[in-house]
């Protein structure tokens, strides 16, 4: 008789949801003041995630609070038919002072600052903002909580580019400095299920119907 050479654990099976396109500028930091909300292609996007994910039985959907995740998980939401839990804690990392601003702004406006954080792109923290560490420590804090609540089952997180990129790169235990070579889409999906040991990158950054959810 054979034996397996790994017997499969069980694990809880997180899918990752980035939020659909905004209108607001690409280079520009996202600014909470603002909050921008979905741009036309971006509500295009999220309903095709919504189509997407219709069926797959999923029974927990959890989002960041921000605008652009909330009408991203509305779409999820009607495809599983299941309610919004929305989770402070997703949100994207907190810029303070730099809002709104571009990288060749804030060089221009707080040259000190952009030195400081150029030295030290993991631990500086903007005025009134997270560092990389502080931030990735929040994001994985909440999905810690929201697992923990839901061991051994099936949960939707709808988030954004940076926690997803966290999320990987501490699941497959990468360099933290290499977390931003992680490309995701918009309104793409990301798949991570957690055994008791550690985390199994399923897929990444899928664009709806190329892969099953």
């Amino acid at each position: 008789m054979s034996e397996r050479i790994r017997e499969k654990e069980a694990a809880t099976s997180v899918i990752y949801l980035r939020h659909g396109k905004t209108d607001f500028p690409d280079e520009r930091f996202y600014s909470r003041k603002d909050d921008p909300h979905l741009s036309l292609e971006g509500k295009g996007q999220a309903e095709r995630l919504g189509r997407w994910i219709k069926g797959s039985g999923i029974p927990f959907l959890y989002s960041s609070p921000l605008n652009r995740t909330m009408e991203t998980a509305a779409f999820i939401s009607e495809g599983l038919n299941i309610k919004i839990t929305p989770k402070a804690g997703l949100e994207e990392r907190a810029m303070g002072q730099w809002e709104g601003l571009t990288p060749a702004e804030v060089k221009e406006q707080f040259p000190d600052q952009f030195r400081n954080w150029k030295e030290n792109l993991l631990g500086y923290s903007p005025p009134g903002g997270e560092s990389w560490k502080e931030f990735a420590a929040r994001i994985v804090r909440t999905v810690e909580q929201i697992k923990g609540e839901h061991l051994f089952q099936r949960i939707a997180v709808v988030t954004h580019v940076g926690p997803i990129r966290v999320l990987v790169s501490k699941a497959m235990e990468m360099a933290e400095d290499n977390h931003k070579r992680i490309i995701l889409g918009y309104a793409s999906a990301t798949r991570i299920d957690y055994t008791s040991k550690w985390g199994n990158l399923c897929y990444l950054g899928v664009i709806p119907f190329e892969q099953q959810p």
